[in-house]
């Protein structure tokens, strides 16, 4: 009976040590393809931003779960530093910076007013009396 609770313990002891290797490979296998796609299309500018995405890229192979945890922290800390770094008052939704919306509502009276001229131009050219062919 101890012989074979060993053999099936040892079973065992194999499959986890197989899931622990497959994952490894599987995530480093990740790691290295998105590593070597980042270095060839040239989409991360530093080397320390492209191994920081292909360790990310690998560990979400490996553990899902764990690149799942770190990428909802990263997305908090953003939007805490957002929060933080704001000018302090609540910005309209179409236009979180002031100074855009002024030239955009300076250009839009402006191209009201040319359009109102353009028109003016166009009525006047209609009232007046043309020469005779």
């Amino acid at each position: 009976m101890t012989r074979e609770l060993r053999r099936l313990e040892a079973l065992a002891a194999r499959r986890r040590l197989r899931v622990r290797v497959l994952r490894a490979l599987r995530g480093l296998g990740g790691a290295g393809a998105t590593f070597a796609a980042l270095v060839k299309l040239k989409l991360a500018a530093s080397l320390g931003l492209k191994l920081g995405l292909a360790v990310l890229v690998g560990l979400g192979l490996a553990w899902p779960f764990v690149a799942l945890a770190i990428l909802t922290l990263m997305g908090l800390v953003v939007a805490i530093l957002g929060l933080i770094a704001g000018s302090g008052e609540a910005g309209d939704l179409f236009c979180p910076e002031p100074s855009g919306c002024d030239r955009r509502e300076r250009r839009a009276a402006r191209l009201k007013q040319l359009i109102a001229t353009r028109r003016a131009w166009l009525d006047a050219a209609a009232d007046s009396p043309r020469p005779p062919a």
